[in-house]
C-alpha cells in the first residue's frame, strides 16, 4: 500500500501554481494590459486593426493566467481542469452572446424615442 500524505495541498491535483508562476502571470498580465492602455490612449490606429490587436491581447491575456495562475496543461495530472474549462468556456460565451442579443433588441422596443426610425407612435404624437 502507497504511502499518502495527510496535507491535501501537498497532491498536485489541489496546487495551482508556484509563486514564480504567480509573479510572471502576474508580469505578463501587466505588460499586456499597460500595451492595450497604450493603444487606446494613443488612437492612430484604423478601428479594425485597432479591435483585432486589442482582442488578441486579451486572448494572450487570458491564456498566460490560465497558464502561469492556474497551472493548466497538457498533463494527466491536469487534465480535470483542462476539461472543466473547455466545457465551461462554451457556455459563457454563450450566456454572453445572449445578453448582448437581449440588449440590442430590447434597446430600440423600451426606448421608441431615442430610435429616430421607429414606426411606432409614442406617448407624445
Amino acid at each position: 500500500m502507497a504511502a499518502h500524505s495527510r496535507d491535501p495541498l501537498t497532491h498536485p491535483e489541489v496546487r495551482q501554481a508556484t509563486t514564480g508562476g504567480y509573479a510572471a502571470g502576474y508580469g505578463v498580465s501587466v505588460i499586456l494590459m499597460l500595451g492595450a492602455l497604450l493603444i487606446t490612449q494613443q488612437h492612430v490606429l484604423a478601428y479594425p486593426t485597432f479591435l483585432w490587436l486589442i482582442s488578441s491581447l486579451v486572448v494572450l491575456s487570458l491564456f498566460s493566467q490560465a497558464a502561469l495562475f492556474f497551472g493548466l496543461g497538457l498533463s494527466p495530472v491536469q487534465a480535470w481542469k483542462s476539461v472543466s474549462l473547455i466545457l465551461a468556456l462554451p457556455l459563457f460565451v454563450f450566456t454572453i452572446g445572449l445578453s448582448v442579443w437581449m440588449f440590442n433588441s430590447l434597446y430600440p422596443r423600451t426606448m421608441p424615442a431615442m430610435n429616430m426610425n421607429t414606426s411606432q407612435p409614442t406617448l407624445l404624437q
